[in-house]
């Protein structure tokens, strides 16, 4: 890494609220010991940076690896949890992850990402460097939100889930919240085309939504599996709320509006009118939940999101009834 970056940041570094004594790990093939230390440093330095803006007292430690799967499979979270799996679907793969860990009763984070994101921060003149810059802002700020969390709503991040619908509908709205505010967290570092590559993803999927879920409803007359095609439609449904979350958490961090920075996804969000007031109340529900956010008191400043998911899965096809608790009717969306 080039030393006009450490000097022209030197005196912002003093004020990090990185640990001094974080724990960061190498692994993978290098040329030498050196050019490993020197990528680590690197990922270091970035981190101090970033903790001029976030906190990141809670961070426990950052590993680099060159087998990024099997690294985030052997870690070791301190808690039962669901196996931990990267991203890899039409909005891309993962090249960073902020995992939740429990250490000493107390929730921390660990940063795991791929030794390419090392690579590309280490040269200012890789394709890739603005790119990872942003990426790892965005762990970061992850990082930054758990320990938030951790101080006013001790003990939601690391709570043991279950399939019921409620946990279901909290779950959805939490990862909503956690893209949202890691989004808008690190919109300062973003790259400039952000905007422009998530929407035609986001385009894609509100657009397929429909017709996916009344597929999903039609199998579920033959094969009468209602547990799978419980599924199907909160994923399909799921997905949209938290991939909007990047764009609508990105837009408001740059102080724009969805209309200025992804007019395209607007307009379409417009035409499904089954879509646009769900859509509006979601925006607004993360603005809210920002208004309050450092001052929570319990998980209760969750509830209008979660009420605007079961609302966007009913108007999929799909409502949860009270005769029963935990059920599901599934209808066809020209039903619903």
């Amino acid at each position: 890494m080039r030393d006009s970056y450490r000097a022209a940041f030197k005196d912002q570094l003093k004020k990090s609220t990185l640990p001094q004594n974080v724990k960061v790990t190498i692994s993978g093939a290098y040329p030498s010991q050196e050019t490993a230390q020197r990528i680590l440093e690197t990922v270091v330095f970035f981190m101090r940076l970033y903790g001029t803006q976030l906190d990141l007292s809670g961070l426990d430690s950052i590993a680099i690896a060159d087998d990024y799967h099997e690294t985030l499979a052997k870690l070791d979270r301190g808690f039962k949890a669901p196996a931990l799996v990267p991203s890899n679907d039409a909005f891309g793969t993962g090249y960073a992850m902020a995992v939740p860990v429990l250490r000493d009763g107390a929730v921390k984070t660990c940063i795991v990402l791929r030794s390419e994101l090392g690579w590309a921060l280490d040269d200012p003149d890789h394709e890739m460097h603005s790119r990872g810059m942003h990426i790892l802002a965005h762990e970061a700020a992850h990082a930054h939100d758990n320990e938030v969390l951790r101080r006013t709503v001790p003990g939601f991040v690391t709570r043991s889930g279950n399939n019921s619908k409620d946990e279901f509908l909290l779950a959805t709205a939490h990862t909503c919240w956690m893209e949202y505010i890691a989004s808008r967290l690190s919109a300062q570092w973003s790259i400039r085309t952000y905007c422009g590559e998530l929407e035609p993803r986001l385009c894609d999927m509100l657009s397929s939504a429909k017709e996916k879920a009344e597929d999903s409803i039609h199998g579920y007359r033959f094969h009468r599996n209602q547990k799978l095609a419980e599924g199907d439609i909160q994923n399909i449904f799921g997905k949209i709320l938290i991939r909007s979350a990047y764009l609508v958490g990105h837009v408001h961090g740059l102080g724009k509006t969805v209309i200025d920075m992804a007019p395209h996804y607007c307009k379409l969000i417009n035409e499904q009118t089954w879509f646009s007031p769900i859509f509006e109340r979601y925006e607004s529900n993360l603005r809210e939940m920002h208004s309050t956010y450092g001052s929570w008191t319990s998980v209760d400043v969750f509830s209008p999101l979660v009420g605007t998911c079961e609302d966007l899965l009913s108007a999929g096809g799909m409502r949860y009834v009270t005769a029963q608790v935990g059920s599901a009717r599934l209808e066809r969306a020209s039903e619903s």
